[in-house]
């Protein structure tokens, strides 16, 4: 898309974490005007002028002055910038989970309606092996979904080098943090591909040695509306990066490998590459593909890569996953 489109578009990007800081470098690199909001004088002096932008520290003066708003703040003030974002009628990028518990957007559900446009922040929806799964599926070549398996794991201490975890979010269930919730990827991913999900049975543990206020084990099994069963595996622990996906159809099993990049077709016949990513395939470019996606959609009528429908359902997901786990039984998601 062409630069000169977009010029006059004005973002605001509310945090300045690693995601927050991606989506400032992004934004720039997409060609339109960002502007930051940080609370604190003195951090937001820092931050104009690592970036070269205007920070505000007046939260309402900066969503009056833009078009459009990226929420990246810690999960549990997610609600409250998004409440104002949509009292100011502009556009709203809200990053995933939407909030650290269900019952607190309730409220921010009565103000929304078709005509905002808002965006929910699961990139892998613009993994280009996942497209094409996506694409996959849709054709409907393989019968019916019997079961499948989503994993993700990788050492919360790893993931960010230089910062001490521990300081981290991530660590804190009080900010939103642990596993269940930080990893709502693949929660996102299995109700994209698969389907509307109807019961969860859920367990969340803390069973590693990393110090942390939060659950780093999650499993869940979930049946879907179209009576699939399948099982997904949160985890903060794995002494290595790990993400892997199996779709165990009828006629084939469709499995991804994040790691590898790798699309296969698992048949009787063989092993066929569906899809494989190219040399020049970097994870950002997810990002950079759904934040131009949500650009676009300020001047021009489009679907959202993932809609707030979506987004709620996830977090109803989570909800039922936490009340499995203290209950000890399935839980209906509907309910929630």
């Amino acid at each position: 898309m062409p630069k000169s489109s977009i010029y006059n578009i004005k973002i605001l990007v509310c945090g300045a974490g690693s995601i927050g800081r991606r989506h400032i470098e992004n934004l720039k690199r997409i060609g339109v005007t960002v502007l930051a909001w940080r609370s604190r004088r003195e951090l937001a002096e820092r931050l104009s002028k690592e970036y070269e932008i205007e920070v505000r520290t007046s939260i309402d003066e900066a969503i009056r002055d833009v078009d459009g708003v990226v929420v990246a703040t810690t999960t549990d003030t997610h609600i409250e910038i998004a409440s104002k974002v949509i009292d100011h009628n502009k556009a709203l990028f809200i990053e995933k989970p939407l909030s650290d518990s269900y019952k607190s957007i309730i409220p921010f559900l009565e103000k929304i309606s078709e005509k905002h446009i808002i965006e929910v922040g699961f990139q892998l929806r613009a993994h280009p092996n996942l497209i094409r799964l996506y694409e996959l599926i849709k054709r409907n070549d393989f019968g019916p979904l019997y079961t499948y398996r989503a994993t993700v794991g990788h050492r919360l201490d790893k993931w960010r080098p230089g910062i001490d975890y521990r300081k981290s979010y991530s660590a804190n269930r009080k900010h939103g943090g642990g596993a269940l919730l930080d990893l709502t990827h693949e929660i996102d991913l299995i109700q994209w591909l698969t389907g509307p999900i109807k019961e969860v049975y859920g367990n969340l543990a803390s069973v590693s040695d990393l110090e942390m206020d939060a659950e780093d084990l999650v499993n869940l099994v979930m049946v879907n509306e179209n009576s699939a069963v399948g099982q997904i595996q949160l985890d903060m622990l794995s002494p290595v990066y790990r993400r892997e996906l199996e779709l165990v159809f009828q006629k084939a099993i469709l499995y991804w490998d994040a790691v590898a990049g790798v699309l296969e077709k698992r048949t009787p016949d063989g092993v066929l590459i569906e899809h494989q990513v190219s040399d020049k395939f970097d994870r950002n470019d997810m990002f950079v593909y759904q934040m131009q996606h949500f650009v676009n959609r300020i001047s021009n009528n489009l679907e959202p890569l993932c809609s707030i429908q979506a987004g709620i359902e996830v977090q109803k997901i989570v909800e039922a996953a936490r009340k499995s786990s203290k209950l000890k039984k399935n839980i209906e998601v509907q309910k929630i």
